[in-house]
C-alpha cells in the first residue's frame, strides 16, 4: 500500500493520561508511512473531549482511524460519526452504545480498591 492511501491515526486517551501515553506509538507509525496525533483534551465534559478530538482531523489527511483507551473508547464512539472515519480501534476501552455513559457501563461491574483513593473536587477527578 503507498503511503498516499494509508490512513491516518488520531488516538485518543484516557483520564489517568494525556496525549503523551502514546509517544512510543507515533514514530513507528509515521515511520510506516501513516499521519499520526493524539488528541489533548481537557476531561471537562464528553462534548468538550469529542469536540477537541474532532479538531485534530483537520491535522492529517485522508482517511482516519480512531484509536482510544479507556476513556478514549467513549470519545471516539462519539467522534466516530465524523465521515473521514472509516474504522474505530478500541484498547481496553470503553465502547457505549448511543444512550450509555462511561459511568452507566463502570456501573455495571464492581468497583475496584483504587476508587477508595480518589477525590473529587468540582466535579474533577483530583
Amino acid at each position: 500500500m503507498s503511503e498516499q492511501n494509508k490512513p491516518s491515526i488520531v488516538f485518543a486517551h484516557g483520564i489517568w493520561a494525556d496525549g503523551s501515553c502514546f509517544q512510543k506509538l507515533i514514530p513507528t507509525l509515521q515511520a510506516e508511512g501513516h499521519e499520526v496525533t493524539a488528541a489533548q483534551y481537557g476531561l471537562d465534559t464528553l462534548r468538550g473531549d469529542v469536540d477537541a478530538t474532532i479538531r485534530n482531523f483537520r491535522r492529517v489527511s485522508g482517511p482516519i482511524v480512531l484509536v482510544g483507551h479507556p476513556y478514549g473508547g467513549a470519545v471516539i464512539t462519539h467522534a466516530g460519526v465524523d465521515p473521514r472515519v472509516t474504522a474505530i480501534v478500541y484498547i481496553a476501552a470503553l465502547g457505549p452504545d448511543e444512550t450509555e455513559t462511561s459511568q452507566s457501563l463502570q456501573a455495571k461491574f464492581p468497583t475496584t480498591d483504587v476508587f477508595q483513593n480518589i477525590d473529587v473536587a468540582d466535579g474533577r477527578v483530583c
